[in-house]
């Protein structure tokens, strides 16, 4: 009898071998502790302590054995906005042939990646909340993500070197948060499904960098809106007051130099709206004079989007003319880790109706981050004033009040 089980396991594991020739078990924790958190402007303002899961997630994925299927369905404790454990990753991809994809399922960290070094990877990846992301500000720059169920084509090489084409299709419900049990299991109408259409496409200049291009249909256009007298966000969607958005960018990564990233988005108005038109520049420099890398962008949101018919909430700026963003940060070697200084600069582009000094926003964040087997450890600080630290949007406040907190994160991965 236990031969016979030995026998079974034996060919168990030798089937299982060929079938997911690569199959991998991964996790993270990140535990977050706040110092000395509060408000330096006002002297009746307690400093506060605590600490937090910041974020962990378990994740299974593989491949088969000739490469041409494979998937992956992450676990994470909260899942951005939601305040439950929430798969928000989770998809299959398979290739017919060499050139074609066919990928299904949710991936909220987004696909067709076009910020490169200006979204989490400004801050060398890092996605906690050490610095000031402001990670959908460029992405309005350089469009790309989608975050809710649905179905991707792609093709690769196929009769052009370097071509890539995708086309991404929505299945889901077109809202925030995406891909939610609910509104997967609702069967949206065909007309629903077009307007969150999108397509995008790469091509990759031997020895310069890669050109991008995306058009998002008007339901794909997502909006987030920082409202001051009610604390929270709202979420806008495209609808038909535009006819869509459509993004160009050019990453230069063949410059003797270093790395520039350029581009520019813009949604396409009807008659009755403003052109709303997001700019951005990247630099990255990787060895700048064998002391340091230095990173620096700038953002700006030209004009404002339909400035007649978002008002209600107060929020202030959404009168002006824009808003324009920038950061620069040196990444210096120092002992076994490294220190990275973030400044970011945020203004407002007024009309003339408000008092200057709410037109403007700053951070200054120093932080250490020691590499640990399996592992990290890093503190920093956190100084700012006439911005929302933490945001996704460059958001001023219209408060001069500077702020400070103290973070302390552990993270282990497996």
């Amino acid at each position: 009898m236990m031969k016979r089980v030995i026998a079974i396991l034996a060919v168990s594991a030798i089937v299982t071998t060929a079938v997911y020739a690569q199959a991998a078990i991964a996790g993270t924790v990140q535990t977050r502790f706040n110092m000395f958190n509060g408000n330096l402007s006002d002297s009746n303002s307690d400093l506060t302590m605590g600490g937090v899961v910041n974020t962990a997630w378990f994740q299974l994925s593989g491949t088969n054995a000739d490469g041409t299927l494979g998937g992956m369905w992450r676990l994470r404790n909260q899942d951005i906005v939601r305040d439950a454990p929430w798969f928000h990753r989770a998809f299959v991809w398979w290739r017919p042939i060499e050139q074609m994809r066919i990928w299904l399922g949710i991936d909220d960290d987004g696909m067709f990646d076009s910020d490169h070094f200006m979204g989490w990877g400004f801050h060398q990846g890092e996605n906690g909340d050490m610095f000031n992301h402001h990670w959908d500000f460029w992405r309005r720059i350089f469009p790309s993500h989608f975050s809710t169920f649905g179905l991707a084509l792609s093709f690769t090489d196929f009769g052009v070197d370097g071509l890539g084409i995708h086309f991404i299709l929505p299945t889901g419900h077109q809202g925030w948060p995406g891909a939610t049990a609910d509104s997967i299991s609702q069967a949206p109408s065909v007309q629903e499904m077009l307007a969150g259409f999108r397509f995008h496409m790469t091509y990759a200049l031997p020895g310069l960098g890669l050109v991008q291009f995306q058009y998002n249909a008007p339901g794909g256009i997502r909006f987030f809106e920082w409202h001051q007298q009610i604390n929270q966000y709202t979420t806008e969607w495209g609808d038909a007051t535009n006819l869509g958005q459509i993004g160009l960018s050019f990453l230069l990564n063949g410059l003797q130099f270093g790395n520039l990233l350029i581009g520019g988005a813009f949604i396409i108005p009807d008659s009755d709206n403003d052109l709303d038109l997001h700019l951005g520049l990247g630099l990255e420099l990787p060895n700048l004079a064998d002391l340091m890398t230095l990173r620096f962008r700038v953002g700006a949101q030209v004009l404002t989007r339909f400035n007649a018919n978002h008002n209600e909430y107060g929020d202030w700026w959404n009168d002006g003319d824009g808003v324009l963003t920038a950061n620069i940060m040196p990444v210096i070697p120092l002992g076994p880790g490294s220190l990275m200084v973030d400044l970011g600069l945020t203004m407002a582009l007024p009309d003339g109706d408000f008092e200057a000094e709410r037109h403007l926003g700053w951070s200054v964040i120093p932080a250490y981050r020691l590499p640990l087997p399996s592992g990290s450890f890093q503190i920093g600080l956190q100084l700012w004033s006439g911005l929302r630290m933490g945001g996704n949007q460059a958001h001023l406040t219209g408060n001069n009040d500077v702020h400070m907190n103290i973070p302390m994160f552990l993270t282990f991965s497996f």
